[in-house]
Formats: C-alpha cells, sequence, structure tokens
C-alpha cells in the first residue's frame, strides 16, 4: 500500500460520489440527522453560551452570507457555522455514533448549510455531502480508535473538522489533491478536550470544527498547501492521535458500508452513555408501575467509560445533569422520559429527585460495551427487580423512526416556530432530494414574531409592539 493510498481513497471517494449511488435507506437516514440537527439547533436558539456568541459576531461584523439558525440574522460563512454548531450541541441532545464516540452532524451541517446557502446549492447536492462528510469523519474515527478519547481528547471536536472539510468540498468541487490537502489544514486545527465536558466549552467543539474544517475547504479550493499525505505519511495524523489504530478500518467497505446507519438519535437530553441506564429504568417504572418511595436501593452497572464521563453526584445545574449517571437515572424513574426541558437547575434541585440520587449506586464493569447497562432495582418490602439493555431506543438495532424524530422536532422547536412552519420544515426534509434552493430551508428556520417569548434578537432587546 503506498504513501498516500488512504487520503487517496478518501478524496477520490468524496470527488465520485452522486446521490444516485447511495441506497434509499442511506439517503433516509441522512434525512432523519437533519430533522434532528434542525430541533435541537432550534431548542437552544436563546441559550446564554448562543447570545455570548451572537453578541461576539455581531460586534465584528463582516459580510451577510449565511444564517445564523433561529435568528435570521446573517453574518459570514465562517461566522454562521461556529454559531450553529454550538448551538446544535448545546443540548448534547443531537445523534451520536457510538463506534467513534462522536457527534458527527452537530459540526458538519452547519458548515455544508453556510456554504449551499452562499452558493445557491439544492437538497441533492447537500445530501451528498453530507453523507460523504459523515463517512469521512466516522472512518477516520473508526481508524483512530477509542485511546486517544480515553486519554481525554473529545472525538467529535477532532473528527468534525474533517467531515467538515469533506463536505464543503464536496460541495465546492474541490478535486481529489485540493480535498486531501483540506484535510492536511483539517488536522493541524484539531483539537478539543473532554476537560470542558459540563461547561459552554463542549458545544463550542462543534462550532469550531465546523468553521475550521470550512475553513480548510475554502483555503485548499485557493491553493494555501499542506501535506497530501497527512493520512498515511510519517508521522501521519493517526499516528499522532493513536498508537492503536488500524489504519485499514478507513476504506473497508467505503462506498458499499454506510456509517451513517449505524447513527444514534437520542430521546433522551443527556450523554449517550447514560441513555442505557436511563431507558432500561423508565422500562421498569413503567411495566411494574414503580412509584420512587417504594424503592430501597438503586444498583447499576456501567461500561467504564460512563463512569468517568457521568459520576457525578452532585450535579450544579441542568447542563451538568446531563452528565450526571445519578440524576439521569433517578429522573427517568421519577418521571419516566428525559426530554429536554426537565435538564433544569430547578429539576436538578428538586428534593424528591435528590432523595432517589442518594439511593443509587453506580459501578463500572468492563464486560459491558458502552450502550448497555445491568439494572437492579431493590423494593423496601424485599422484592429484587432486574432488567439489562444491550440497546436502548433511539441506537441503530433499536431506532427512532422519521416520525419520533419529528416529534422531537417539534417539542423542540415549539418556542420557535408555528406549528404551520414546523410542518413546512418537516416537508422539505421529507422530500430534500428535491429541494431546489437550499436558502429556502434556512428561511423557514427562523423566530416567528408571535413565537418570540423574550424580544431578544442578535444580542439586543427588542421592543415588543
Amino acid at each position: 500500500m503506498n504513501d498516500f493510498s488512504r487520503t487517496e481513497a478518501l478524496s477520490n471517494f468524496v470527488v465520485q460520489s452522486r446521490i444516485e449511488d447511495f441506497p434509499k435507506e442511506v439517503i433516509e437516514a441522512g434525512k432523519k440527522c437533519f430533522l434532528d440537527w434542525i430541533g435541537v439547533t432550534l431548542g437552544a436558539a436563546q441559550d446564554p453560551s448562543v447570545r455570548i456568541l451572537i453578541e461576539l459576531v455581531t460586534e465584528i461584523g463582516g459580510q451577510k452570507q449565511a444564517s445564523i439558525l433561529g435568528h435570521g440574522i446573517k453574518t459570514n460563512l465562517l461566522n454562521a457555522a461556529l454559531v450553529n454548531g454550538t448551538m446544535s450541541h448545546v443540548l448534547d441532545y443531537d445523534d451520536a455514533h457510538s463506534g467513534t464516540r462522536s457527534h458527527p452532524s452537530a459540526p458538519l451541517i452547519p458548515a455544508l448549510l453556510s456554504i449551499s446557502e452562499y452558493k445557491g446549492g439544492s437538497g441533492d447536492e447537500l445530501i451528498t455531502a453530507f453523507i460523504t462528510g459523515f463517512e469521512v469523519s466516522t472512518r477516520i474515527g473508526l481508524t483512530l480508535g477509542k485511546a486517544y478519547y480515553d486519554s481525554g481528547w473529545h472525538a467529535t471536536s477532532i473528527l468534525g473538522r474533517f467531515g467538515a472539510a469533506a463536505g464543503v468540498g464536496k460541495l465546492l468541487k474541490l478535486d481529489a489533491k485540493q480535498l486531501a490537502n483540506a484535510f492536511a489544514l483539517a488536522a493541524t486545527q484539531a483539537g478539543g478536550l473532554r476537560r470542558v465536558f459540563g461547561t459552554m466549552g463542549k458545544p463550542f467543539h462543534a462550532g469550531k470544527a465546523a468553521m475550521d474544517g470550512m475553513l480548510s475547504a475554502l483555503l485548499s479550493q485557493r491553493g494555501f498547501t499542506a501535506p497530501g499525505d497527512i493520512l498515511d505519511g510519517k508521522p501521519s495524523f493517526l499516528e499522532m492521535f493513536s498508537a492503536e489504530g488500524d489504519a485499514n478500518r478507513m476504506i473497508e467497505g467505503l462506498g458499499k458500508d454506510y456509517q451513517v446507519l449505524n447513527d444514534s438519535f437520542k430521546p433522551y437530553a443527556s450523554c449517550l452513555l447514560v441513555h442505557a441506564a436511563m431507558d432500561g429504568l423508565i422500562w421498569m417504572r413503567n411495566q411494574y408501575q414503580l412509584h420512587p418511595d417504594l424503592i430501597e436501593e438503586i444498583n447499576l452497572e456501567v461500561a467504564p467509560l460512563c463512569l468517568m464521563v457521568t459520576d457525578n453526584r452532585n450535579p450544579k445545574d441542568g447542563l451538568e445533569g446531563k452528565f450526571s449517571v445519578y440524576f439521569c437515572a433517578a429522573l427517568g424513574m421519577m418521571r419516566g422520559e428525559g426530554r429536554n426541558s426537565l435538564f433544569t437547575d430547578e429539576v436538578v434541585h428538586d428534593p424528591s429527585i435528590r432523595d432517589l440520587m442518594r439511593k443509587i449506586n453506580a459501578i463500572g464493569n468492563a464486560s459491558l460495551k458502552e450502550t448497555e447497562a445491568n439494572i437492579k432495582v431493590k423494593l423496601k418490602n424485599g422484592t429484587q427487580l432486574t432488567r439489562q439493555v444491550i440497546a436502548p431506543k433511539g441506537d441503530p438495532r433499536n431506532p427512532l423512526s422519521f416520525d419520533e424524530i419529528e416529534e422531537k422536532f417539534r417539542d423542540l422547536s415549539l418556542s420557535v416556530l408555528s406549528k404551520r412552519r414546523q410542518d413546512q420544515v418537516i416537508k422539505v426534509i421529507r422530500e430534500l432530494e428535491s429541494l431546489k434552493d437550499v436558502a429556502r430551508l434556512l428561511r423557514l428556520c427562523r423566530f416567528e414574531s408571535e413565537q418570540r417569548q423574550d424580544g431578544w434578537k442578535g444580542g439586543q432587546r427588542e421592543t415588543r409592539r
């Protein structure tokens, strides 16, 4: 295998792919990603982190090239991708790829929407760029393995730059050499630490990856140079980030086995690692009509990484609650669901939730995969209940349907869009390959005057009339 083979293989795949090449189920999976992404992004439109970013990009200024979702504000391509990418990951409710421990859509879609809106791209071009970008990011992730994540790197931030570079490169019609160059520019910007989880720093990773991946493709288009063998040469990007990676995984089954079919969609607005425990406890609550007052204790066995990331017995706010297996487990048992509106400071400090959290014990079990959990509930009358979860709801083995994602989208976008506008967005996504101008979709995804709750726009307060 020559020095350029893997880099060239990915580059050629991106250049040569056409929407006609993709199986129907791959295209439909892509549509689910777009609808889910729009929902979680609009759901975070008024988050404080988004306000800070919008105030900054408004102050900095620049050409009005692309829209910030929800707000109807236009800024330059890079800043739009930064804000939209951050916004889409704020709730930690976006789709996730367990095999790479990453959120592929969060950095990829905002970069694609910015370029498509500015260049007048079509829906079929958007889908093609998304599928190719998704493949690039996840295949590099599968090749890296998981040791680099365990050491403290954030996969979404590392891999997202490659996906965005590939997808934007496809929309810009870069040739294989230019794409290889864009991969190198993405690689040299790669970064992002898990240490910031539970703060605004985590969603910022997705926005920065979208911005940097787009920048890589734009610079490469203009002749900005970097090594053309970044995934193969010595030392390669792969060697820098992982000593255990299997480089053959990058191109094995390329163009036949699509990783978007292995994507997970979250029914619960929390870290994916706690979904197995939440799912099992919600099932037990419903199956046995359990009331929390009947419970003596709850014992959870989870994958070691779950405990590493979510072993927080005292979350201070809703954001930290998303990364607390104890809070998420208690929420599942108490409320029987995990929609985003429950991850608030008020619910985190609810005395009844706190009482149940104190009854929950969690240990890591190295024999369990990251989608698995063993649950034992001991009742005060001595009864023992058990549940083993292999694939929680939303996992590709137990998937959310398009209709279920539609329901999630409606719940999240309710404060931004009227029902009529929601219907229009859903129709556009269902028929995305027929969309002539992506800008139409962006125009639909903005606050409607009757939906605005606090009058805030673009870092300034509006006077209601």
